[in-house]
């Protein structure tokens, strides 16, 4: 009974710990906070990407799918794995659509965006991911 009183404590003890270096942003959790977007990407992003990729766009799918302005807020796994599917995504050339680009052809990725976007996301997954 004494060893089951303790086991109860310490771990008590422990997740208070835990809780406690997150709430003070020095646990694990600080590291989702901490995605850089140089001035040159996001350029990149205000012209070809965020028009349907954040909070208040009207287009559903593709806010559900990825949102700059709360790519900061998700778990850490998760902005990996969002980083990750940009890189996907832009070397299949499915990004932004191609009807959409046909309309409004200035929102196109050259190869020059297409490459600043996809060094920006590799690097950025490699160190949220502490490669």
């Amino acid at each position: 009974m004494k060893n089951l009183i303790l086991i109860i404590t310490l771990s008590a003890s422990g997740f208070l710990f835990v809780n406690f270096n997150i709430a003070d942003g020095k646990g694990p959790a600080s590291k989702e906070k901490m995605i850089e977007i140089p001035d040159d990407v996001q350029a990149v992003i205000d012209n070809s990407c965020y028009g349907c990729h954040n909070s208040d766009s009207r287009n559903d799918k593709a806010k559900k799918k990825l949102s700059f302005d709360k790519l900061s807020k998700l778990k850490t796994y998760k902005v990996v794995g969002k980083l990750t599917d940009i890189q996907e995504i832009i070397m299949e050339g499915e990004m932004p659509p191609k009807k959409f680009v046909k309309k409004y052809p200035d929102h196109a990725l050259n190869d020059e965006a297409k490459d600043l976007l996809l060094g920006w996301a590799k690097k950025s997954a490699n160190k949220i991911a502490g490669k």
